[in-house]
């Protein structure tokens, strides 16, 4: 372990000092001697950082952080961190996707929906599928449209991916799956009718997709946060993370969607009638009704 780390270390690290660091604490990897240095792995360039068993409130502000997965600001050295300001508690993982970047976030800003009360109003409203076998993207895509035509609300799509990682120590079914996401003053839930019975917080949902690694030991995990898809398809993503969580405005579609976002520059900034077309003809029997009621006019 500590050589993998060490390795980790070499082919991180560019520069000899960095300030300001906006980024998560990924893991924290406690000494296995007494007086050793701690590990720390954090999401901006990769970088795996030492920190004195000596600096104790140095220490729990750093698993705190990890903990509540704040956003924090690093001063290192070499590979040293020096101290951890928490720029903001908890899970707002729209800090990732910053405005000059290509991402499939870029130029959209999610509604504010008011209250939970109402959030539980629209989940209510949500069409659940009537065939047996469906694809989560499809279903996404028609709740996001109902969202967006019944209650005038721009929500945000959340993809759970799955690595070789995890395929390889986990197993499992699926290397994806998707649901529409909205804000409620500033805290994020989760609209997936197919797998939960009402509006979900958006840490909890997550755990519904990565609480099989705990029948392996892996407690805690929280999946890394991508900005584009190039980052799942990453070497180094796909051999040392078991998932990755990437948001997108409520119009992306399916993964093809993000992949030609990254190689070709197209954005989806608007509703396609094709798409919901084939997405209600996959999810309903009577998927003329749904489609003419949903599709644009």
């Amino acid at each position: 372990m500590k050589a993998i780390l060490g390795t980790i270390i070499l082919l991180s690290l560019t520069t000899a000092a960095f300030a300001g660091i906006k980024t998560r604490i990924l893991h924290v990897d406690e000494p296995e001697v007494m007086g050793e240095s701690y590990e720390v792995l954090v999401a901006k360039n990769r970088l795996a950082l030492k920190v004195s068993p000596n600096q104790t409130l140095l220490i729990e502000k750093i698993l705190k952080a990890e903990e509540l997965n704040s956003v924090v600001e690093l001063e290192t050295e070499e590979d040293t961190l020096l101290s951890l300001t928490v720029i903001e508690e908890g899970d707002d993982v729209r800090d990732f996707y910053p405005s000059d970047e290509v991402h499939p976030m870029m130029n959209y800003t999610p509604s504010n929906v008011e209250s939970l009360e109402v959030a539980e109003q629209m989940f209510n409203y949500l069409k659940k599928r009537t065939k047996w076998f469906t694809e989560c993207f499809n279903r996404a895509h028609i709740w996001s449209k109902q969202m967006y035509d019944r209650n005038n609300v721009d929500s945000m799509k959340v993809f759970i991916f799955y690595t070789k990682k995890y395929r390889r120590e986990i197993k499992g079914k699926w290397w994806f799956h998707v649901a529409p996401m909205i804000d409620i003053n500033g805290e994020y839930y989760v609209m997936d009718k197919e797998f939960t019975q009402e509006p979900a917080r958006f840490k909890n949902w997550e755990h519904i997709f990565t609480k099989k690694m705990e029948a392996k030991g892996i407690n805690g995990y929280r999946c890394s946060v991508i900005r584009n898809i190039k980052e799942y398809y990453d070497t180094y993503n796909q051999n040392n993370e078991y998932c990755n969580i990437l948001i997108t405005s409520m119009h992306y579609w399916m993964p093809l969607d993000m992949s030609n976002l990254d190689r070709k520059g197209i954005q989806q900034t608007e509703w396609s009638n094709r798409d919901l077309r084939s997405a209600a003809k996959e999810v309903f029997w009577g998927w003329k009704q749904v489609y003419k009621e949903i599709k644009e006019k």
